[in-house]
């Protein structure tokens, strides 16, 4: 059976949350750089060094490891608003940047799920570590539950923010449009996203968003990440995972798909003893839209999961 939590908070002023995002930046900012899990060797023609491994950057000490990956529209940066109320004394968070985004945005492809699980284990051979939680958020959901389907060994538990379907199967039409929004200008994606998510949250949010987007993903492995989440889905198809799974999901979720329902009935046949939590006023970004909030659930759900390791 499923188990249900609900975390619930009153809605923070816009001065509030832009003062905590601003903490937070500026707090991750001061960290030191440590370990960036970016391997080179040789140089281009212009003098460049060759990146041959995934970017990543961490935060915390603690004795249980979690890698985290990004989402669709945007880098690790998404998480900045709210590293600072991480439990960085439980666990250490390495934040992984997908090939074509961010730290990792040169990289070449293939841009899917198969290579990007050889990637995260690849970044975590160099950092020495065995075991760890696997974090996805939203598309990178799809890459968290393959490496548990493939490496249930190396996998303490699987913790997944606003998944998506997992078994893909979308139709063409959707997945060419998805496709034509990841090579659009900032203006075709504006328009894109105001109809997508509404009026929710302000032309501010959208604004800010589209520029994370540019700056952070490159639009061909944009695009090409479609086929991973909206057409093939896991490429071991729905096989049941032996570590457990925790999913995340926002109530307010412009997407019904990636509402707790939906992800208690996708995940079913994939892991039975799936816990489900839901924040109730948050959308698809909890980590933007409810920072503190969105900080001590995932903190808790991986205490859970290393409690149960």
């Amino acid at each position: 059976m499923f188990e249900t939590g609900t975390s619930t908070g009153g809605r923070l002023s816009r001065r509030r949350f832009v003062g905590s995002a601003a903490a937070c930046s500026v707090a991750a900012a001061a960290a030191p750089a440590r370990g960036f899990g970016v391997a080179k060797a040789g140089e281009t023609s212009d003098g460049e060094a060759l990146q041959e491994r995934i970017g990543s950057r961490r935060i915390g000490n603690g004795p249980v490891k979690a890698i985290v990956m990004n989402d669709w529209i945007g880098d690790t940066s998404t998480w900045d608003a709210c590293q600072c109320y991480l439990d960085t004394g439980a666990a250490e968070w390495i934040f992984a940047d997908l090939r074509g985004y961010g730290l990792s945005r040169k990289l070449p492809g293939p841009f899917d799920a198969v290579q990007a699980g050889k990637d995260i284990i690849e970044l975590a051979d160099s950092m020495d570590i065995s075991r760890f939680v696997i974090i996805g958020h939203s598309m990178s959901s799809v890459v968290a539950m393959h490496l548990a389907q493939i490496d249930p060994q190396r996998i303490i538990g699987a913790i997944l923010v606003t998944p998506p379907p997992l078994t893909g199967g979308a139709p063409a039409e959707i997945i060419e449009g998805a496709k034509a929004i990841a090579r659009s200008d900032d203006e075709g994606r504006k328009a894109a996203l105001r109809q997508m998510w509404g009026d929710r949250l302000s032309d501010a949010w959208i604004d800010f968003k589209i520029a994370r987007w540019r700056k952070a993903a490159a639009p061909e492995a944009v695009a090409d990440y479609v086929d991973m989440f909206a057409r093939t889905g896991l490429p071991s198809g729905p096989v049941p995972v032996a570590p457990p799974v925790i999913a995340i999901t926002g109530e307010v979720d412009p997407n019904p798909m990636m509402r707790s329902p939906a992800v208690r009935e996708a995940l079913a046949p994939l892991s039975p003893a799936a816990k489900i939590i839901s924040i109730t006023d948050s959308g698809h970004y909890p980590m933007q839209e409810t920072p503190p909030l969105f900080a001590t659930t995932v903190s808790r759900a991986l205490s859970d999961l290393a409690r149960r390791d």
